[in-house]
């Protein structure tokens, strides 16, 4: 028996079981257990498989590693140095690529045998896709730099490593005449909050399931984002900076409501129908937000339009960029790129109107201003 996980990724990981209907039904629950977590980002092959020639072996210290190593060695080198330097979830997407089948061809390959052919044929089989190709290659990159500056590698590989050109999808936001339609269809009261704070504080979804009580001022009108749920652990923000939210009225009469809800366990504001706290994003996402975009009537997209949404609400209602930027996390610069289409129309004319009328005045107008 064995479970084929090579279109998630992977392989086919055998199982030490006899083909009993029992040990079937076992196979066909571990199967879907499994592929929840891929789906979550939380699937680590090791614990599952850990006799799997994909699993990178992580030497006990740096020195155990041969003098002639493998490149598999060297990846597990690599990890065990980067995983003190970067988030949990980052060093769990690395250990998920380096443990994919792309590399099963090179991994018992010696390092130093590793050469400029055997890169590009590497590269000629990675996915065509230009996003999953860069999230790969970019993870084998980093791995040649370091096993060159090691000196595993003669060459500087990871310079021949190039990123491949793809066009990132771009804000999709609602109106808010179709925020207000889709409030009306979700089914309960706590979905309806949660889906309301989101279109109305700006927050990214793994910040909102993540926030607790604690970081909630309803007096001064305020929420500290200091943290985000991701690939279940709280860990900080995306950019590892705390930020203080300055509560719309919308967003705070949602508080105000789910306190009956939340708030006398004091952990997350934000609960399932159960009561339960989110896992993950998923959750809100597969039992709410989908129910809802279905029975709406309104062109699909996904919940992370929501902090799209914000972005552009805030600009259509005149919000000068700067505020909405730090609401948001972002650095102003970050948020002219993302919303330059909907900054440039947010002003309707009135900058260029102020500009007109200066350059028109007549002569003796503009020395009396000057003088």
């Amino acid at each position: 028996m064995q479970i084929d996980l090579r279109a998630n990724g992977y392989g086919k990981e055998p199982l030490s079981l006899s083909p009993t209907p029992a040990n079937i039904k076992y196979a066909e629950r571990l199967r879907l257990e499994i592929l929840g977590k891929i789906e979550r980002g939380t699937f680590v092959l090791a614990e599952y498989f850990p006799d799997s020639p994909r699993v990178v072996k992580v030497p006990a210290a740096p020195a155990e590693i041969s003098v002639r190593p493998t490149l598999g060695e060297v990846f597990a080198e690599w990890l065990k140095v980067k995983r003190p330097e970067v988030q949990h979830s980052t060093a769990l997407h690395y250990q998920q690529s380096l443990d994919s089948y792309h590399f099963d061809t090179v991994r018992k390959m010696l390092a130093d045998e590793f050469n400029y052919r055997e890169l590009k044929l590497l590269l000629a089989v990675l996915p065509e896709n230009a996003k999953t190709f860069n999230n790969i290659a970019s993870v084998l990159s980093m791995v040649l730099e370091y096993a060159h500056h090691a000196k595993f590698l003669a060459e500087p590989l990871h310079l021949e490593v190039k990123m491949r050109k793809h066009q990132a999808p771009g804000p999709d936001p609602f109106t808010l005449e179709e925020v207000e339609h889709l409030l009306t269809k979700f089914r309960s009261e706590r979905a309806r909050g949660y889906f309301e704070f989101a279109f109305f504080s700006g927050m990214r979804p793994s910040e909102l399931i993540s926030l607790p009580w604690a970081n909630v001022d309803l007096r001064t009108g305020t929420v500290l984002v200091d943290s985000a749920l991701t690939r279940g652990q709280v860990k900080a923000t995306k950019t590892s900076t705390a930020r203080v939210l300055e509560l719309t009225s919308r967003a705070r009469n949602v508080l105000e409501r789910q306190r009956k809800v939340s708030q006398l366990s004091g952990g997350r504001v934000f609960v399932d129908d159960d009561g339960q706290e989110f896992a993950s994003t998923d959750g809100p996402m597969r039992g709410w937000w989908k129910p809802a975009m279905k029975v709406s009537g309104i062109r699909q997209r996904d919940a992370r339009q929501t902090r799209h949404t914000f972005a552009t609400i805030c600009l259509m209602a005149g919000i000068k960029p700067a505020w909405a930027a730090k609401q948001m996390g972002h650095s102003v610069e970050m948020f002219y790129r993302v919303y330059s289409r909907w900054i440039d129309h947010a002003d309707k004319g009135a900058e260029r109107r102020k500009l007109d009328s200066y350059i028109s005045a007549e002569p003796g107008d503009m020395k009396a201003e000057i003088g």
